[in-house]
């Protein structure tokens, strides 16, 4: 395996970009975009190993032939930070997918994958009602679409930064799934690497916002979910799960729910049965 760290251009500065290849001729790319308080680096590539299957997303699918790539959106990581960070919502965020898929291109990858969690599933979503012909596959994962209940309470005029904290994350992931291992490691990399993130998108959460619209996405799409994240009522855009999913303007779909996990099951127990159900998924391309 190849692992380059690097640096593109985008429109509001530097965005830090990370990509893994397979020894020898990847089948394809897979770009991965991430939600909204970690970088994809921080999310996709999480630096635990534990006693089992990998807890890197990108890992597993350059193991299953795959070049794997994210990168962090503005302000985010170490990519360059907007002098106002409530700046950085859905729109600016599809700008930095883009900047990145075509970035991907000039690599060799014509018409990557695209595989996004949480935030990111309204980022990519949103991105392939207009952008479908720069992407195969598409992959939502326990996206947050957009639209319907609002996320209450906005944030005030001088919290432009969302502080990351254990807790967050300690209670999201359900011990009952969870390495105590990997929630120890999580609080270390919060508190040192990545301490904050912008709080644009926690803006655009507490205002009326444009909801991933399924009958613009003719892409093949997967939706999958942890068990437990499949039960929660967030950010579904004003439509449940199951009908965003008959909405979808495509034949080629597929609508998983997993055992062994919630919002974080490439974290938890159930992460090897997610990290083949994609793998599987994308080989049908």
């Amino acid at each position: 395996m190849n692992t380059q760290d690097l640096f593109i251009p985008g429109i509001a500065g530097r965005l830090s970009v990370r990509i893994k290849r397979p020894t020898g001729t990847a089948k394809q790319a897979v770009v991965l975009v991430q939600g909204s308080n970690l970088s994809g680096q921080g999310i996709f590539d999480f630096p635990y190993r534990g006693d089992g299957p990998t807890y890197s997303v990108m890992d597993a699918l350059v193991a299953r032939g795959y070049a794997a790539i994210t990168f962090a959106i503005r302000g985010y990581g170490q990519s360059d930070a907007p002098a106002n960070p409530f700046s950085v919502v859905t729109e600016t965020a599809m700008e930095d997918l883009d900047t990145v898929m075509n970035w991907a291109v000039e690599q060799g990858f014509a018409r990557p994958h695209v595989m996004a969690f949480s935030w990111g599933g309204r980022i990519a979503g949103r991105y392939a009602e207009t952008h479908g012909a720069k992407l195969d596959r598409l992959v939502l994962y326990d996206p947050a679409r957009g639209g319907g209940q609002l996320v209450l309470p906005c944030p005030t005029p001088d919290q432009g930064w969302w502080t990351n904290l254990p807790k967050h994350y300690r209670d999201k992931l359900l011990p009952r799934f969870t390495d105590p291992g990997l929630l120890d490691a999580l609080d270390s990399y919060v508190l040192t690497v990545e301490q904050r993130s912008p709080n644009g998108i926690r803006v655009e959460n507490a205002h009326p916002m444009i909801a991933v619209e399924p009958s613009r996405i003719t892409r093949p799409t997967l939706m999958i979910y942890g068990v437990e994240a499949a039960k929660a009522n967030y950010m579904q855009g004003g439509l449940d799960r199951a009908t965003f999913f008959e909405q979808l303007a495509t034949d080629d779909k597929a609508f998983v729910i997993l055992p062994g996990g919630d919002d974080f099951i490439h974290l938890q127990a159930g992460r090897e049965r997610f990290h083949a159900c994609v793998a599987d998924f994308l080989d049908l391309s």
